[in-house]
């Protein structure tokens, strides 16, 4: 009997969805151009390496957020990002980036303040040049994340409304170009 009445609440349920669904409008595309924006760009690793002049991640994973107003976030591609390290007026290239590593060494924490040049991506990994301006990165560290500093981002992309009210970007990298931010 239980059988039965669990059966037939969850064939009304189902006949009941699928009328309003029926009558429920198709979602709206809301996408726009990715506007101008001061971007952080966070890199997660799953461990690090520094040998006094070069920092190196291994196993990264990349995410952009932005400061306000515009509370956005997306996805950077690491070789893209390395790619557009020297383009435009404001470039990485013409002012290096201070970025702060958090890294996780015999089960603490150890924070340091690099200035970051020269990136070079192989593989999974992503070495820069780095000038210590505080602290001390580990030799080796395990889980590690570094926090990217100001980065005008790539200038152009896709735009996308979330549901919790925040803002999704994919950056463009010449897919869908926006030559108006190229200097």
């Amino acid at each position: 009997m239980k059988s039965f009445l669990y059966g037939a609440i969850f064939s009304a349920a189902c006949v009941i969805g699928s009328a309003h669904a029926q009558g429920s409008k198709p979602a709206q595309d809301d996408t726009f151009d990715m506007p101008p924006a001061n971007w952080l760009l966070v890199q997660t690793a799953d461990s690090v390496t520094f040998d006094g002049n070069i920092l190196t991640l291994k196993g990264i994973s990349p995410q952009a957020i932005t400061d306000r107003p515009q509370r956005m976030t997306g996805s950077v591609d690491t070789q893209s990002f390395v790619g557009d390290w020297g383009k435009g007026n404001d470039s990485l290239l013409k002012d290096p980036p201070n970025a702060s590593l958090s890294s996780i060494v015999d089960e603490k924490e150890v924070i340091s303040v690099v200035e970051l040049t020269n990136p070079k991506l192989s593989g999974d990994s992503l070495s820069y040049a780095a000038k210590v301006l505080q602290g001390a990165p580990p030799k080796a560290g395990a889980i590690s994340t570094l926090f990217i500093d100001w980065w005008m981002g790539p200038r152009g992309g896709i735009c996308r409304h979330n549901a919790w009210g925040g803002t999704y970007c994919v950056p463009s990298y010449g897919r869908y170009p926006n030559p108006r931010y190229y200097n």
